[in-house]
């Protein structure tokens, strides 16, 4: 039977809240940075309310006053790792890159979350793991995904439009190929980050985009 998340979250009988409305926003990412650290360290096994409630620093009537379910909680962690995303992207786009550029950088993104931040790759994986067998996070994953492959179709028209991309490549399938390359490979390389030779697989994934007599060049 799939696991489901979205139970209630336990509230003291005793406990008493009048919510501060001036750090509303504040309190919640509280939270939600408490839960991700949760699972993070712990995995969803270590997700427990009360737990994140201790790290944020409040009780559990005030992380029910917020989320007022687990499944809630969870889609807070989601949000918040999309904005670090989204984040990333729109520098990418400000900085004036070629579609090119925009997109060596995002196969380079799974390199940098494993050099500077490995918690992200863990909540990652965890997120991916714990959608396989509950429909609820699956739901949640599964928008994360989508949003994330509207990006990268985007980066792939304007590659084709700019003449760096070969013209007949398949949009949808080619970003669909992309991010499997970059989920497959952050797997290697938290499992075989010395012999996972990802500099190598990275330009030879390029050349199978670039314009070209097989593939084309590959500098930027």
């Amino acid at each position: 039977m799939a696991t489901q998340s979205n139970e209630r979250i336990e509230q003291e009988p005793s406990a008493t809240h009048v919510p501060d409305r001036r750090t509303g926003d504040v309190r919640r990412q509280e939270l939600v940075h408490a839960a991700y650290m949760a699972i993070a360290e712990q995995g969803f096994e270590g997700l427990r309310t009360r737990n994140v409630a201790e790290r944020a620093g409040v009780n559990i009537a005030t992380l029910h006053y917020y989320f007022a379910t687990k499944e809630d909680l969870i889609r807070g962690v989601v949000d918040y790792i999309e904005r670090q995303f989204a984040e990333q992207h729109a520098r990418l786009w400000v900085q004036g890159e070629t579609a090119r550029g925009q997109l060596h950088a995002e196969l380079w993104h799974a390199v940098e979350i494993k050099r500077d931040r490995p918690e992200l790759q863990i909540v990652l994986l965890a997120l991916f793991q714990r959608s396989l067998r509950d429909p609820a996070i699956h739901a949640i994953v599964k928008g994360m995904d989508s949003g994330w492959h509207r990006t990268i179709m985007e980066m792939v028209r304007a590659g084709i439009a700019e003449g760096s991309f070969r013209a007949n490549l398949d949009v949808d399938a080619t970003a669909s190929a992309i991010i499997a390359f970059i989920k497959g490979a952050s797997i290697q390389l938290a499992r075989e980050p010395e012999t996972f030779a990802y500099e190598r697989v990275v330009a030879e994934f390029e050349r199978w985009l670039s314009v070209g007599v097989e593939g084309g060049n590959t500098s930027r």
